[in-house]
């Protein structure tokens, strides 16, 4: 099994799952990544649909996910009581039900005009129960369509982990739920939140600390591996042949998939077998139960984890970088990256990599100063 048994859960999150099977109102449950969400959404579905009292739909922001959740679903048993649909797809779909016609020049105004079109629609409440994972991805006109055709919505989600400008905003679901609030972090250890936290936007308030949050004994400590450009595959075999010998999952994170795409063919050459995708679409049938290395962008493994994490590519010259620093997004795509993995991180390094990067084994020195003998023995 790759999810957490249902046992294993803490006393805190079995209560909230209850309360969510079974309170009408709508509810928000708020928390830092590794806090257990979506964990938490897959056992409240499980219970809702064993108690026969709804069929659920499902929400989620990115095809990953998609791909995520569906596996999770089967292996909870519950694959063919599931209603799930990446967000646009459902809405693009709603559209298409009420015969919308759709108006604009880029993808990104037809979906905007049919949201307007949808919402003077005169719209049924067709679900008892919408469950949005990732809530802090959804646009303040879908979130307003929710709330029109359910009678109540579940939603899981981190406004820390915002990647896309959009104008819905955390008080606008808090207004209309009830909140559940998480707090401790299971996935990760505190060296992995020490470094993470740094590009959390709220890093300079200490209720949001991540390090002080994490319940995790192991301190295993994060590999920053400085190498020369076009080393990169050379560095990432070693490691997943280092980690080869260990039980888990390995996602090797870039910002672009024109450098994972390459990397792949890389990694291909040098006899190491790992998944990459052209399409995103593919990632719905993605087996996540699969121990073979996966490749991935950050904003597709948002919502995910992975046991091990080798973050790589974040150059200056990279379009992606340059265009997120632009649009003042560049901490939430490296807030994200970093938090994904379970127990080791590893962040590759070239003479390009971004400032923010090069500076983290200064900032760990400064932070973890060496011991005389003197500290040692008085």
């Amino acid at each position: 099994m790759f999810l957490v048994p249902y046992n294993k859960l803490t006393d805190e999150q079995k209560g909230i799952i209850r309360r969510f099977s079974r309170q009408p109102s709508n509810l928000f449950v708020k928390g830092p990544p590794g806090s257990g969400k979506t964990l938490i959404s897959l056992y409240t579905i499980r219970d809702m649909v064993q108690n026969q009292v709804t069929t659920p739909l499902v929400l989620i922001y990115n095809h990953s996910l998609y791909g995520y959740l569906s596996s999770s679903f089967k292996e909870l048993g519950l694959s063919d009581n599931i209603t799930i649909a990446t967000k646009d797809k459902f809405f693009w779909s709603l559209a298409r039900e009420h015969r919308v016609q759709i108006s604009g020049d880029s993808y990104e105004e037809k979906y905007d005009a049919l949201l307007s079109e949808l919402a003077e629609k005169s719209l049924k409440c067709q679900w008892d129960i919408a469950i949005i994972d990732e809530v802090q991805d959804l646009n303040k006109k879908e979130w307003l369509l929710l709330k029109k055709i359910a009678s109540r919505i579940t939603s899981m989600g981190d406004f820390d982990q915002k990647m896309y400008r959009s104008d819905l905003e955390e008080k606008d679901v808090s207004a209309a739920c009830e909140i559940e609030k998480l707090f401790d972090i299971f996935r990760f250890s505190k060296n992995i939140a020490k470094l993470a936290g740094k590009f959390s936007r709220n890093h300079n308030e200490d209720e949001s600390g991540l390090e002080r949050k994490v319940i995790k004994i192991d301190q295993k400590q994060v590999q920053l591996i400085d190498t020369e450009a076009g080393r990169e595959a050379d560095e990432i075999s070693m490691i997943i042949e280092t980690l080869s010998q260990q039980q888990g999952n390995i996602g090797i994170i870039g910002p672009s998939k024109k450098q994972l795409a390459k990397m792949a063919q890389e990694l291909n050459d040098r006899d190491i077998d790992v998944t990459f995708y052209k399409s995103n679409k593919d990632f719905g049938d993605h087996d996540f139960t699969s121990t073979q290395p996966l490749l991935i962008t950050c904003f597709s493994a948002k919502g995910l984890e992975f046991e091990n994490v080798i973050v790589f590519g974040f150059y200056q010259d990279n379009y992606f970088v340059q265009d997120f620093r632009r649009k003042d997004r560049l901490t939430e795509m490296l807030y994200v990256s970093l938090t994904r993995a379970n127990t080791g991180l590893y962040i590759l390094r070239t003479p390009n990599t971004i400032p923010e990067l090069k500076e983290l084994s200064q900032e760990i020195k400064e932070e973890s100063p060496e011991l005389s003998l003197d500290d040692l023995f008085g």
